[in-house]
Order: C-alpha cells, then structure tokens, then sequence
C-alpha cells in the first residue's frame, strides 16, 4: 500500500496548487487561497522562479494602481521516465512536469533475453543516451510499474510474475543511473494517473482494474482534512478463482494475453486485438462474437464482484483492453446493470480510462514529481 500523507512545507502545498491550476496566477491569488501571508508566498515564488517551476506570464488586468505579475506553471523545468514491463516487452516513456507524453520507445524482453534487471538497466541507459540534453539534464527520476507487487516488508518485487528479485535491485539501477527510482504495481501506478492528472481526479475514492497481460486492481482513498493526504492499494485479482466449476482464475479468463490467444487460435492470420476489432468481417463472424460474449461475461461477474466490495463512486477500466472502449463498454453497461440491479449506484459508475492502454506507465512517470515535490 502506499499512502501519501500532506507535506507541511509551504513549498509543498504551493506547489500542489500551481500544479492543479490551469490558469495564470499571482502573489495575491495564491496567499488568499491557501492562507499564507504575501511575504512567504512571494518568498517561494522567487524560489520557484529560480527553479524554473514557474515563469511570469503577464500583468493582470482590472483593480486601481499598480497591477499584480501574474506566473504560469512551467511543464519544462523537469522530466520524468515512466516504464512499463511485461512478459513481452520493456516500455519507457519521457513525460514533462504534467505528464504529457513526449518520447516514446519499446524494447522487446522474453526469457531468454536474460536477467530482466540486466535488461532493464541496458534500456534505459540506451534511451536515456539518445536523449536531447535539454531533457537528459532535468530528468528527475524513475518510475517502474510493474505487473507483480513491491513488498516492502519482506523485501522482494516483482519484475514479472513469475520472477521475483530482492528489493536491494532497486538501488542497483539507482547506482547504474544515478536517478532515483520508484516501483509499483500497475494498477497503483493507474490509479495515481487517474487520482493526480485523469478525470476523476477530484474524488474521494474510487477503483480501477487494469487488464492487460495481467489483471490487478487498485482502491483509491483520500483522508484527512485535505485533499492531499490519500492512499491507494493494490489487490492480486488475477489469481482468483472466477468460475469454480472449471477452476478458471481471472486471469485465466479477462487478460489480454488470453483473449488474443483465444482469438489466434481461431483465426491464425490475426495477430492483434487491434487486427480483430478493426476488421467486421471477423469480429461479427459467429466465432468471433462468441470469443466477446465469453469474455464479457466474465468480465461482468468480476465487475460485479468489484462493485459489490468497494461500492466505488467510480470504476476505471485501465490497461490495454481500454483501447477498445467502443467495442465493449455499451456490452458491459448491459450486462452489470441488468434490470432490477441492487447496486448502490448505476451506470455512470463504470468508465474506461482517457489514458487507453498507457495509465500504468503514465501514472509511473508522474510518480517521481507526486513523491518528491507535492
């Protein structure tokens, strides 16, 4: 679990204002919305104008006298890298100081590719060598989402799921790069995209399930008497057991990996879900409608399932099944919220994610900033 709590540093909280404001601000603004007086307010502007943080943007219009400068947030003053690795493939992406995307690579991984963590290192040091200087220089730090779970207490993580390395890994690929690192699951590293730059990111609680090659999911809760101070947790929903008859676990059933297995095995000249969707002829044949109807009624029963636990005010579906949002949510809607329902809310409490398949490796790459400047 990782849990946030507010930092008290004027710093801090500053920061987290400018961060979530859209628009220019000044001296003044700032004081009067988080309760500091003028003289340490513009005592960290300055900071953060010699930082880079911010930059002045204009004189505000309007009042008598002397009009107030007013700053913007400067997305350039940092860089982040967010990765993302499965059984198949070692993602990176370079973000600015918002998350926006701005470099995007992908690096073929499999078992006989050797140590993942020698893999790893060796991608990042060639991403990072083949990066501008005006961004190699005011990378921050890294953030590692990964499909397995970061046990702290008994100081093991999970590169892939079947393969454990010792938690001291973490400070071998700080030492190699000299940035520091951060690792999470990648349903926690969604629910952190969703919580700090999604759509959802003003409420109290809510739920994503990530599915992709692996199926987690995470719970989203803030506490306290801000809105900074939150915790998420992640859940290993891909081991249960969803059909009992069959022994069929979640994962079994709703992973990405499965699906398109069971969609190759059926027509062999597919090699993508993108490939099965995009073409009708195969997607509306009988085969393939059964492949979705099978799908989407599991998936149904572990939606429910989520539903019923959590009582969410939200469900965000994550993961690269999200890139087919108009294939399925209008299916999924009908089958969770079938007549007569006793959920506590309806069917505006399922989305998918605005992210498609990239929440986990976004929310890895904002993790840095979260972690060390909010």
């Amino acid at each position: 679990m990782y849990q946030k709590e507010i930092k008290v540093g004027n710093e801090n909280k500053l920061f987290r204002y400018i961060f979530n404001t859209e628009h220019s601000f000044s001296i003044p603004e700032l004081a009067k919305a988080n309760d500091m007086s003028f003289p340490t307010v513009k005592r960290v502007i300055n900071k953060f104008l010699e930082k880079e943080i911010i930059y002045e943007w204009t004189l505000s219009s309007g009042g008598v006298g002397r009009r107030a400068v007013e700053y913007k947030y400067n997305c350039e003053f940092c860089y982040s890298l967010g990765v993302r690795i499965n059984e198949e493939k070692i993602r990176i992406l370079l973000t600015d100081a918002k998350g926006n995307k701005i470099i995007y690579k992908s690096y073929d991984y499999n078992s006989d590719s050797g140590d993942i963590l020698v893999v790893l290192i060796d991608a990042l040091k060639s991403f990072i060598s083949e990066l501008d200087l005006k961004y190699s220089s005011k990378i921050i730090g890294i953030g590692i989402s990964i499909p397995g779970i970061y046990n702290k207490e008994s100081a093991f993580l999970e590169f892939t799921l079947s393969r454990r390395h010792p938690a001291s890994s973490l400070q071998q690929i700080e030492n190699e790069l000299s940035l520091p690192v951060w690792v999470e699951n990648e349903a926690n590293m969604s629910i952190l995209a969703e919580a700090i730059i999604g759509n959802h990111k003003n409420l109290t609680d809510f739920t994503v399930i990530n599915i992709s090659n692996n199926v987690t999911c995470s719970t989203f809760h803030k506490f306290g008497t801000t809105s900074d101070e939150y915790f998420f947790k992640a859940s290993r929903v891909h081991h249960m057991i969803i059909d009992y008859e069959q022994q069929k676990k979640v994962g079994d059933c709703i992973s990405y990996k499965v699906l398109i297995e069971k969609i190759k095995k059926i027509f062999p000249e597919i090699e993508s879900l993108k490939g099965f969707f995009g073409n009708s002829k195969i997607f509306n044949s009988r085969e393939g409608q059964e492949i979705i109807k099978e799908f989407l009624r599991y998936m149904g029963i572990i939606l429910k399932n989520l539903l019923y636990t959590y009582n969410p005010r939200k469900l965000i579906i994550c993961g690269e099944i999200a890139n087919y949002e108009e294939f399925l949510l209008n299916d999924i809607l009908n089958i969770v919220y079938e007549e007569n329902h006793n959920f506590y809310r309806g069917r505006e409490t399922i989305h998918f994610s605005k992210f498609k398949g990239d929440s986990s490796i976004i929310g890895a790459a904002i993790f840095p900033i979260v972690d060390k400047l909010m």
